[in-house]
């Protein structure tokens, strides 16, 4: 009972020094992370969409738009900034729950430190409040709001962002409180994406990060919400996914965070195809393969609906379907024929390739998916087993219970830099890398956020930003 005034209270409570060092440590690698895909994400297509509309309707100078630079309400700087996150596939996931919250944590918080004048170490704070607050609600609802075809991030990012919100204005408990019940009223999200398609998606992060600094606005200027958002009749955890254990809500809170389970994408495409990446490249380092020596590759998964999520796509019509196409996004790997982040299903990597392409096609169409029972997959748990079945008769066989980024299998400090400069470098100036490296690194001793945030910036036409377009 009153779960939601309890993570109120914590989220009221919250303080620097209470937070410990390891988690600020992967607090400052996710902003990082984040500010990563923001930057490399407002130079697409899709993303320039929504900016220039929102250009035209904009109101407000209080926040920044992330490459831009342009002056925005803080919510509508929330939506582009987690619109530029969400952008290709790359930005963190809490994969046990499912649920992307850095891409609506951090365009929250970095809006909301703007608008407030806040601090680096206020601004690290909102971040921690809003990755615990979504996780922590994805996790109750795990795995039923994702099977019942909603989309988590869109359902449990409003409450993130409201949560950021309350450590940024200095709520109390009470006005937390009304911050989450106005923030539930905004909850949505539908996966039908993943079977007919859409560009919609793209805003999966966005359509939370406006919602939960709007549900803070308001709260501040005196709206108010049920107090029993998440537990209640008619409140988020049973109308949504139907079966819950809210004990996942509170248990352990303040001691243990689930920030600590979150993972970090080193390629640009549903999480759940990763381990199959993983895989075939521990097919390639003890044998040669090319496209040419493949028969069939068999993908063992833990679940019909992780299946359903990525195995319906055979020959994508787009780049989102590309991302959600475990056989096609296994084709392109097998023919770039590299491993780890520049093998070949990177950022830049789904911007290039050709859905047409006869030969990716056809690698494509060799690539099965299945559920793993009773036989000797049936041990794959997060990760994913795979069976090469060679033109000369021999069977390749792998297993990766972890890919490569989630908790149990980290990427190193190094290995995210890396990752960092693959995005930026291409579309900022030299030096932008390390300069925002180096600020979020020490990003506590940061007294006024502005200095930050122009780091996010590109410089005007004719350099990079140019480039870029």
């Amino acid at each position: 009972m009153h779960e939601t005034r309890t993570l109120a209270e914590w989220v009221a409570g919250l303080r620097y020094e209470d937070i410990p060092e390891d988690v600020r440590e992967h607090a400052r690698r996710f902003i990082l992370d984040n500010f990563g895909c923001q930057i490399a994400g407002a130079t697409l297509p899709w993303s320039r969409t929504y900016y220039d509309m929102m250009r035209k309707t904009r109101s407000g100078t209080h926040s920044t738009v992330a490459y831009f630079g342009d002056r925005m309400s803080p919510d509508d700087a929330a939506f582009l900034n987690s619109t530029f996150n969400h952008a290709n596939e790359t930005d963190d996931t809490h994969l046990k729950s499912p649920t992307h919250p850095g891409g609506i944590a951090v365009p929250a918080a970095l809006a909301l430190s703007e608008y407030t004048g806040a601090t680096g170490e206020q601004l690290l704070v909102a971040v921690v409040a809003a990755y615990e607050i979504q996780i922590r609600i994805s996790w109750a609802c795990s795995p039923h709001l994702i099977y019942k075809g909603h989309h988590p991030p869109v359902g449990v990012g409003p409450f993130g962002g409201a949560a950021a919100g309350a450590v940024l204005f200095g709520f109390d408990k009470e006005t937390t409180l009304n911050a989450f019940g106005i923030a539930g009223s905004h909850s949505a999200g539908l996966i039908e994406y993943t079977k007919t398609g859409g560009s919609v998606k793209r805003i999966h992060s966005a359509i939370p990060a406006q919602a939960g600094v709007r549900a803070a606005l308001f709260a501040q200027a005196g709206i108010t919400g049920p107090h029993s958002i998440l537990e209640g009749e008619k409140g988020f955890c049973k109308v949504f996914a139907g079966e819950y254990d809210l004990k996942r809500l509170t248990d352990g809170l303040g001691k243990r965070y689930h920030l600590l389970d979150n993972g970090l994408k080193p390629y640009s495409c549903c999480h759940l195809i990763h381990a199959a990446f993983d895989a075939l490249d521990v097919v390639r380092e003890k044998t040669p393969l090319r496209p040419q020596d493949v028969k069939q590759i068999t993908v063992a998964t833990n679940s019909e609906p992780i299946l359903s999520h990525i195995g319906s796509i055979v020959e994508p019509p787009d780049i989102l379907g590309a991302q959600f196409s475990l056989p096609f996004s296994m084709a392109m790997r097998l023919h770039h024929g590299g491993s780890g982040v520049k093998g070949g299903n990177g950022f830049w990597d789904y911007l290039d390739v050709d859905f047409r392409d006869p030969k990716l096609l056809e690698s494509a169409r060799k690539v099965k998916v299945r559920v793993a029972a009773n036989d000797k997959w049936e041990r794959v748990d997060e990760g994913a087993g795979i069976e090469v079945e060679t033109v000369d008769g021999r069977r390749l066989t792998a297993s990766v219970p972890f890919s490569k980024g989630l908790p149990e299998n980290p990427m190193s400090p190094a290995e995210v830099e890396e990752k960092f400069r693959y995005l930026v470098d291409p579309v900022m100036p030299a030096g932008s890398s390390d300069a925002i490296i180096a600020a979020v690194d020490g990003i506590e001793k940061i007294g006024e956020i502005g200095d930050l945030v122009r780091l996010l910036i590109a410089p005007p036409a004719p350099g990079a930003r140019a480039a870029a377009e």
